[in-house]
Order: C-alpha cells, then sequence, then structure tokens
C-alpha cells in the first residue's frame, strides 16, 4: 500500500489552510439547459457532482501547532492518487488540495480519518463554518462524502511516496 509523507513545512506567510467536508448532490437540467443543483443525497449515491458544506480556515498566526499536525497526518492517509493537486485558487494564491473521497470498500478508514478531523477540529461543524444546509433526517456523518485539506503554493511542502 503506497502511502505519502511530509518531510518538510515551511510556513512563510499568514495565509489559512482551508479544511472542506464535502457532500453529494444531484444536479437537473431545465428547459433552459440550465444545471441546477436538485438535493443532496447520501455518500453511497452513484453519479454525483461534489458539494462544499463545511469550510474552517486555519490561520499559522493563531494554529500553526494543528496545521503542522493536521499535514502530517493528512499526508499519511489522503488518496495517494489524487493528491496533491492544484484544484483552485484565491486572490492571495494557488492552493494544493490533499484529498479522501468516501469509497465503499474503504469505509472504515474514510470514517476513522473522518472522526479524528472532528474531534481535532469540532468547530469545522459550527454554524458559522456551514456553506450548504443538509437535509435534516439521517445523520450528517452519512452525507460527508469528501474530506479536502488544501495549503497554499507559498508555503515550502516536500513530502514522498512511502510503500508499505
Amino acid at each position: 500500500m503506497r502511502s505519502l509523507k511530509l518531510k518538510e513545512l515551511q510556513i512563510k506567510d499568514d495565509i489559512p489552510l482551508y479544511v472542506t467536508l464535502d457532500s453529494l448532490t444531484t444536479y437537473v437540467v431545465n428547459e433552459n439547459i440550465d444545471l441546477k443543483r436538485y438535493k443532496f443525497v447520501t455518500r453511497n449515491a452513484d453519479s454525483c457532482v461534489y458539494t462544499p458544506v463545511y469550510m474552517l480556515k486555519l490561520y499559522p498566526s493563531s494554529s500553526k501547532e494543528k496545521i503542522v499536525t493536521l499535514l502530517e497526518y493528512f499526508f499519511k492517509v489522503c488518496d495517494v492518487g489524487a493528491s496533491p493537486q492544484c484544484m483552485w485558487n484565491t486572490d492571495d494564491c494557488d492552493y494544493m488540495s490533499l484529498l479522501l473521497p468516501y469509497t465503499r470498500y474503504d469505509q472504515i478508514k474514510f470514517d476513522l480519518v473522518r472522526n479524528k478531523i472532528l474531534e481535532q477540529f469540532p468547530e469545522l461543524l459550527m454554524q458559522e463554518n456551514c456553506l450548504e444546509k443538509l437535509p435534516g433526517y439521517g445523520k450528517t456523518e452519512d452525507y460527508i462524502a469528501s474530506i479536502e485539506v488544501a495549503y497554499p503554493e507559498t508555503w515550502t511542502v516536500e513530502y514522498e511516496m512511502i510503500d508499505s
């Protein structure tokens, strides 16, 4: 099994790291050929699109130790085939994303990682970090389908591939 290991991290500024929990949504095309989000579905659904539902910003000036601990951990558990990659940017810089999507064959690992992140950052599920309201029925955990940890490209991040 392959994994990544963080070798070096130099945080050079106070640009935040982002932790995002995504859910799955279905889409429909209306009569004007416009794409409209239809509804949230649980993580076991097929043919859906990821939609961010919770996002937490961690600034190095106030959370440097938490950032280092999180990156060391998430490099080990992220999807090696999809991480890291440049997914998006802000006015400040581009971001490199480490991704862990839910998969049916590795449900236990995903749940353990999600729970560990929520233990470390319970504020992630607070109202001020909620981007989209999930349905009131069912457990929130059943709607979380992907975890993303994104760091700014301005930081020096070195990692290596580990075969275990």
